[in-house]
Parts: C-alpha cells; sequence; structure tokens
C-alpha cells in the first residue's frame, strides 16, 4: 500500500512541477496596509506639474499601466501602480518606464522605476526617482 501511495505522490509531484505562466504563491502573513507608489512631476522651482501624454509602460509585458489616480492633494503626483495591481509585476520587479509631457514647455521627461509585485505581500520601488523635473 505504501509503495502504491509513493509512486502516487511523486507521479503528482512531477505533474507539479511542469512549467506555466501561473506563479504558485506560498502561503504568507501579509499586514493590511494598502502600497501606493508614485511619481511626482514638478517644474524647476519645485511646483508640482500635471502632465500631458501620461503614460507608464512595463518593460517585461509591454503592458501600459494606467494611472490609478492622480493625487489632487499633491498636483503633479501619479499613483503608477498599487497593491491591486500587484500580479502585473514580477516577484523580482520589473522596469516600467514612466513619461510625461509638461503644458508650458512641451519638454517630455521620462524616469525608470524597477517594481515588484507577484506573490509579494505588496507592490514595492525597487529603484527608480520618485521625481520627475522639467528644466
Amino acid at each position: 500500500m505504501f509503495k502504491k501511495l509513493g509512486a502516487l505522490l511523486l507521479i503528482i509531484n512531477c505533474i507539479s512541477c511542469h512549467k506555466s505562466n501561473q506563479q504558485a504563491c506560498g502561503t504568507q502573513v501579509c499586514t493590511y496596509l494598502f502600497a501606493i507608489i508614485t511619481v511626482h512631476f514638478a517644474d524647476r522651482n519645485g511646483q508640482g506639474v500635471s502632465v500631458q501624454n501620461y503614460s507608464a509602460v512595463n518593460q517585461r509585458t509591454h503592458e501600459k499601466l494606467l494611472p490609478t489616480a492622480q493625487l489632487d492633494a499633491y498636483p503633479g503626483t501619479y499613483a503608477v501602480a498599487d497593491d491591486n495591481m500587484r500580479s502585473k509585476f514580477s516577484n523580482e520587479g520589473d522596469d516600467v518606464v514612466v513619461s510625461g509631457t509638461s503644458p508650458t514647455t512641451g519638454q517630455t521627461k521620462t524616469v525608470t522605476l524597477k517594481i515588484s509585485g507577484g506573490c509579494n505581500c505588496h507592490v514595492n520601488k525597487e529603484s527608480g526617482d520618485n521625481t520627475v523635473v522639467f528644466d
């Protein structure tokens, strides 16, 4: 009986090792905090700028990320990603190119943020500047 059970478990284990696009996330204890990653566009005087042609693109998937919000209390600040978007990012982090155009100068600036998510509890900014300054 134990030999049959062992053989069955070995077969199930081999089948479960088949690679797929889905990640199997283990169990983990997460906080109830809600993470938001933002980018702030500013003029050379540090004043927030509501940009035109805002764009954020995940370079791994080539998916355009819609801004989750422009934070009205902080002009020029855009929420690039939040915990509701964790599955759009890998555990290790993906490069996300964020760009916007100044309505005053017509200048377009970009910044690359590395954002992780996936099986992690929250989205996290691994690297990149939070502020984009127009000349």
